[in-house]
């Protein structure tokens, strides 16, 4: 990457520019591909200031792979039911996003999309079903935010799984702080319904990275349905094709009503999932990092902490443009900025350029 030396120009910029928030695709062009993970000194101090001022924005693709489909539970707590119905009926005019009761939280319930794609239709749906959302209860203090993926986008190679599995396990503490979203920790209950597999998986890993069976792999990962990760609804006759909630569930992230966080989450996990059956997945890399940490980082109250260097190096693998880099970052770092709100809940600083 050719050397960047434009300090003075950031902090020049930073007080006469109109939009400071598209400043940074000054410097890093969004289709470009830039190792961030090889940034030092002056330039990854303007890389974060940059990213400081940066909003992330809703955007009508992702880019995903045409046979990529996804689903949303979005849940919340003190909710008028009849009131959300109604407006899910008049606004979808079919049941195909549908609200069901949630006895985990305070008079909670959750809106359950249908099956979704990467298209500006869906994307602008995901909208009106956070804003109906919004109208008619509160995001809460255990709200979770579970995301399903089809199984068909790691498909039935088992090279694919024991990648996916050992990137989780390895960047664990990386994936969780992002997912916490608006958050700067795990909502309180997350122990209970979405615990942490970094060790179990690896032990996982190791057990069968010598093997070729598949199914008694994908057995021994689903090890309960209330972890980060489940696995519980797969069907192992159906991994290379579409059918309805054959998913592999992703449970830890937190809740959010604000549909660009839902946006940023789909993209992660999905482009997570597809670098892990990619013919550039980079196990050196993988297996380096594993050994820096040296299970140092896997226990829940460290996730809540920024280690920079990892998480630029995990976005320089999984992500193949500059704009899902910044995202990413924007989200993970959370501006290094805490807000308390009423809770007691962590908040950070205003990631996304419209509020919800």
């Amino acid at each position: 990457m050719p050397k960047r030396k434009y300090n003075k120009k950031v902090i020049n910029s930073y007080y006469i520019c109109n939009d400071r928030s598209n400043l940074i695709f000054k410097y890093l062009k969004p289709n470009e591909n830039e190792k961030l993970s090889l940034m030092k000194g002056y330039d990854l101090q303007d890389l974060i200031i940059l990213i400081d001022n940066y909003y992330i924005d809703l955007r009508d693709y992702l880019g995903l792979e045409n046979d990529t489909t996804f689903g949303l539970e979005i849940e919340f707590e003190n909710v008028v039911s009849d009131r959300i119905y109604d407006d899910l009926k008049n606004s979808f005019h079919s049941n195909n996003w549908e609200i069901s009761d949630d006895n985990s939280l305070n008079n909670g319930a959750e809106i359950n999309s249908p099956v979704l794609k990467d298209i500006k239709s869906d994307w602008q749906n995901v909208v009106k079903a956070c804003l109906i959302a919004t109208r008619n209860a509160y995001l809460g203090l255990n709200s979770g935010g579970h995301i399903h993926v089809g199984t068909q986008i790691l498909g039935d190679k088992m090279a694919s799984w024991l990648n996916f599995v050992k990137l989780w396990s390895v960047y664990e503490n990386i994936i969780f702080r992002f997912l916490y979203g608006e958050f700067l920790t795990n909502r309180p209950n997350i122990l209970d319904y979405a615990a942490p597999l970094a060790e179990c998986f690896w032990n996982d890993y190791k057990k069968f990275k010598d093997q070729n069976d598949l199914e008694s792999f994908l057995f021994a990962i689903d090890h309960d349905r209330y972890q980060a990760v489940n696995f519980g609804n797969i069907d192992i006759d159906s991994l290379t094709s579409f059918k309805q909630y054959n998913t592999i569930e992703f449970r830890c992230p937190n809740g959010t009503l604000n549909p660009i966080i839902w946006q940023n989450n789909v993209n992660f996990l999905v482009k997570l999932l597809m670098y892990s059956k990619s013919n550039n997945y980079c196990d050196d890399i993988v297996e380096n990092r594993h050994q820096i940490n040296e299970d140092n980082y896997y226990k829940l109250k460290w996730y809540n902490e920024i280690y920079l260097e990892q998480s630029l190096e995990l976005c320089d693998m999984i992500f193949s443009n500059n704009l899902d880099k910044i995202n990413f970052l924007k989200q993970y770092l959370k501006s290094f900025m805490i807000k308390k709100n009423s809770d007691n809940y962590p908040k950070a600083k205003m990631l996304t350029k419209r509020r919800y």
